[in-house]
């Protein structure tokens, strides 16, 4: 080996080292085993050269990429080859850095708001300059190829992370989730190939979406309905996540919201009759259905979704009144008990579908509580996919004014969960995201998060005046168009439809629901059907004084069997001494020398329970050792 290969085995084994020190498990283990001693301080770096087991393949990556490197920028001289290494040092640095902050500049807003743009993304920050442009570097693992220019590297690099869809991952710390997210994303360049019954479906569903809204502001002027306009494209998002859920073997979806497009999605997403919607609008005399009054907006409901492949998904919307982001836990305890109940153990069948406001995200407590549980053994659900519908307003406030983070989303990088960033006016970019989301949770069972940044129409609700507080912004709003419309022209162009198709489908979806308000007006308003199906049948429930109290008492002689149960100790236990006392004091109970103490009586409840079959769910450590002991 001459002195200038040597010299340029050594530089790359420098930079190699460096890329160790980064992250280990980035080089292959023979290496690794080989750094580790050189991080132990039980070796040098050009001792790795003279090492039995030094193969410059090996150091230079598979098919000798690095080599073909060298070759094609002929290194001449020493300073040379330690340039060319300190060149690929830069650009290992700068394709990290688009990796972990590439979101910042990705087009994220529907409104073109400007962003500023991270130093460490430009080349010339890291010491690359148009010279560099079409040098030939290793690609440390960026899909498309070993070796490429610059030029090749940004594109593909820009292209997978600052267009219309912004990823949070790199905060992962378990080496090969990172990688599986990164090689799906980088292999496609974060896009997906939507075939033109998927982009008709999409189409559809937004124009569903944008004629339900249309529909109730013209039939009930100034009624509160919290619109989704401006965030339509939640409704093909959801369709997406449905259907793909079906696909993964899903049968049921728990699904939790707020009340920003809750009619849209009891409309279009869940099943609700328009007719019964439009009943509740009516009002007239609220009081004989269940639905009346001012909360339209905080209803649940039911029904079943069937799958292009036939498959039927059942979804319960939760009830929510106006504690918005309260609905969490409520709708994920709702999905534990159904997994537990259908012997779902491995927890696939049954999942969480939550969808969020983004002050209520960053805002509320309840959220990160609940996000604290989902890894816990005894709270998870399989994960669960949270959405939110980031119309960048809390209210009446901006982001700079609610939250210190720069995402509403940054609670959720404390659960190692990957977040993706999207513009919600890019419908494919949503369907790319949905995608990778539901594979992502099907392939690791973790929680996953969906940010689509969109705007919000109108007011907080229909009677309120958003540019009292955000006059440049619904300015901008005023002169945006509708998604609908521009994802119309996008399929023009596409030659995917005609503009007389897309004129057809409003045509029917607003012809359907004119049907349903006439079909409203002339009904007599009977009393609704409470809608309680599944193993709800039949309940109904009714005020306390009409419903007989339940038998719960239990023999004297079985209760006393429990206790006497209770208070056998395996023999290789060892029992605190001041439990001793407490398990005498009980055996005085049991003797009939004490009387019962709430404690015992808990105890038995649950021995009682349990020895009837029933679930018991008891965690904690007061559960383990009593909230006080005295």
């Amino acid at each position: 080996m001459d002195a200038l290969t040597n010299v340029s085995n050594l530089a790359f084994v420098e930079m190699m080292y460096a890329r160790y020190l980064r992250d280990p498990r980035s080089v292959s283990a023979q290496w690794r085993d080989h750094f580790d001693r050189v991080s132990n301080g039980e070796a040098r770096l050009p001792d790795v050269l003279a090492g039995p087991a030094f193969r410059p393949a090996n150091v230079f990556g598979r098919n000798g990429a690095a080599r073909r490197v060298q070759e094609l920028n002929r290194e001449p001289t020493r300073d040379a080859v330690d340039a060319g290494a300190d060149k690929q040092h830069c650009v290992d640095q700068l394709i990290r850095n688009y990796r972990v902050r590439g979101h910042m500049i990705a087009q994220l807003d529907p409104l073109d708001r400007p962003r500023a743009e991270p130093p460490e993304l430009d080349p010339s920050y890291m010491g690359l300059s148009d010279s560099d442009m079409d040098r030939t570097f290793v690609t440390d693992g960026l899909q498309g190829g070993e070796t490429m220019t610059l030029r090749a590297i940004l594109d593909r690099l820009r292209n997978t992370y600052c267009r219309h869809i912004g990823v949070q991952f790199m905060h992962i710390d378990d080496y090969e989730l990172r990688k599986w997210l990164q090689d799906r994303m980088e292999r496609t360049q974060n896009r997906i190939e939507l075939k033109r019954d998927v982009q008709l479906r999409i189409l559809r569903r937004l124009t569903d979406a944008v004629v339900f809204e249309e529909f109730l502001q013209k039939k009930y002027i100034g009624a509160k309905t919290f619109s989704l306009e401006g965030a339509e494209t939640l409704i093909p998002l959801l369709d997406l996540a449905i259907e793909t859920a079906g696909e993964q073997g899903v049968d049921e979806i728990v699904l939790g919201m707020t009340h920003r497009g809750r009619l849209n999605v009891l409309a279009n997403i869940i099943g609700k009759p328009a007719t019964d919607i439009f009943r509740e609008f009516e009002d007239v005399d609220p009081q004989r259905y269940v639905g009346g009054g001012d909360v339209k907006y905080h209803l649940g409901y039911s029904g079943d979704w069937t799958t292009g492949a036939g498959r039927t998904v059942h979804i319960s919307l939760c009830f929510n009144p106006s504690h918005l982001e309260f609905i969490n836990p409520v709708a994920l305890g709702r999905v534990r008990a159904k997994q537990d109940r259908a012997g779902d153990r491995d927890r696939r069948r049954c999942m969480p579908l939550l969808i969020h406001g983004d002050a209520g995200f960053a805002g509320e407590g309840i959220v990160q509580e609940s996000l604290n549980l989902s890894e816990l053994q005894a709270y998870r659900v399989g994960g669960a996919l949270h959405i939110v519908v980031n119309n960048q307003l809390g209210f009446t406030t901006q982001p700079d004014q609610y939250r210190s983070s720069a995402y509403c989303t940054d609670l959720a990088r404390a659960l190692q969960a990957p977040i993706f960033h999207v513009n919600g006016e890019e419908p494919e970019a949503v369907a790319q995201v949905v995608h990778l989301a539901m594979a992502f949770r099907h392939a690791f069972q973790r929680d996953v998060v969906i940010d689509m940044y969109c705007y919000r129409l109108h007011g907080h609700n229909e009677g309120d005046e958003p540019s009292f507080t955000q006059p440049l912004m619904y300015d901008a709003i005023d002169q945006h168009p509708l998604v609908r419309d521009s994802y119309l022209e996008h399929l023009l162009r596409l030659d995917g439809l005609t503009r007389d198709e897309a004129d057809a489908l409003a045509e029917t979806s607003k012809r359907e629901l004119a049907t349903a308000l006439e079909e409203a007006r002339r009904m007599q308003y009977p009393p609704r059907d409470a809608g309680y199906a599944g193993i709800w049948t039949g309940y109904l429930g009714g005020s306390e004084r009409q419903v007989k109290d339940p038998r719960t008492a239990v023999p004297e002689d079985r209760l006393k069997a429990m206790l006497d149960a209770l208070l056998v100790m395996p023999e290789d236990f060892h029992l605190h001494p001041k439990l001793k006392r407490g398990m005498q004091t009980r055996r005085a109970m049991l003797d009939g020398e004490r009387p019962l103490d709430w404690a015992t009586g808990e105890a038995l409840a649950f021995a009682t329970l349990a020895a009837e079959g029933h679930r018991e769910l008891a965690i904690g450590q007061d559960r383990e050792r009593g909230t006080l002991s005295k």
